[in-house]
């Protein structure tokens, strides 16, 4: 009898450990979840999540062998941002880490865009590297009415102090961040502005939403570069008519992602 109860014991462990491996590996391709998930339990097994409205859920990779005593997956949670930029038919964005134009309407509509909110309440928040930040002109930084998150690996780089910046390691990190309180409640939109680094890692990743590009039509010379926008993920949505100024010809268009109907 009692090798009997060993043996459906050492079964259930065996069925649960399948069943946690098999749930493991669907989520991976899940990527946002729009409602509160309940507690998953399976055997003495937890597996936990943390919701705010609207999140990307990743597997931790650092689990790769499940213990009978204390195994767990942790879910973290990811905002959805959109990204700004502006850029020529080559999706040159830059010239010895500067903007190789002066477009003071792009500059209005930038501001704009990136701080007007639907809750009065709430403000936006921009993500940027961190030679992005030091080419902001040191009056206009940190940008004012937003938070601002610069992403940096350097130990010695240290802004935190100042009021409306939080320093992260990485695009992944910062959108953890953002998606935890305060910040979860706090902030409305997430804005990603560059440099070319981190907009070549996000720009067609699957937490964005939607893509504002100021398209300059001019032929001008770069030395930063981004990958085109990926037309199977993103269907245009708006585009305003040609405008001119300083002898540089541009538009505002507006790529969604395929399926988003929140824009």
């Amino acid at each position: 009898m009692l090798m009997l109860m060993q043996l459906c014991s050492q079964r259930s462990i065996l069925s649960s450990k399948v069943l946690l491996s098999s749930f493991r590996r669907s989520f991976y391709n899940i990527d946002y979840v729009s409602a509160m998930l309940p507690l998953f339990r399976v055997s003495n097994v937890t597996v936990k999540y943390r919701f705010c409205t609207r999140f990307y859920v990743g597997v931790n990779n650092n689990m790769s062998t499940l213990s009978n005593d204390n195994a767990s997956m942790h879910l973290r949670a990811r905002r959805p941002y959109q990204v700004v930029v502006a850029a020529t038919h080559d999706m040159g964005i830059g010239k010895d880490g500067k903007l190789p134009w002066n477009l003071p309407s792009d500059l209005k509509f930038f501001k704009q865009l990136t701080m007007s909110t639907s809750d009065p309440g709430k403000r936006n928040a921009v993500v940027m590297g961190r030679k992005t930040w030091e080419s902001i002109s040191p009056l206009y930084r940190p940008l004012p009415g937003r938070l601002n998150v610069v992403l940096t690996h350097s130990g010695s780089f240290n802004i935190a102090s100042l009021e409306n910046v939080e320093i992260c390691r990485s695009i992944h990190l910062a959108l953890e961040l953002l998606a935890e309180p305060p910040y979860c409640s706090s902030i409305e939109k997430v804005f990603v502005i560059g440099g070319g680094q981190i907009l070549r890692e996000a720009l067609n990743a699957p937490e964005c939403d939607a893509i504002h590009i100021t398209k300059i039509e001019t032929s001008i010379e770069c030395d930063t570069f981004i990958p085109a926008i990926d037309l199977s993920l993103f269907q245009q949505r708006y585009s305003s008519q040609p405008l001119v100024e300083n002898n540089i010809q541009f538009s505002f268009v507006t790529y969604v992602r395929v399926g988003n109907t929140s824009f």
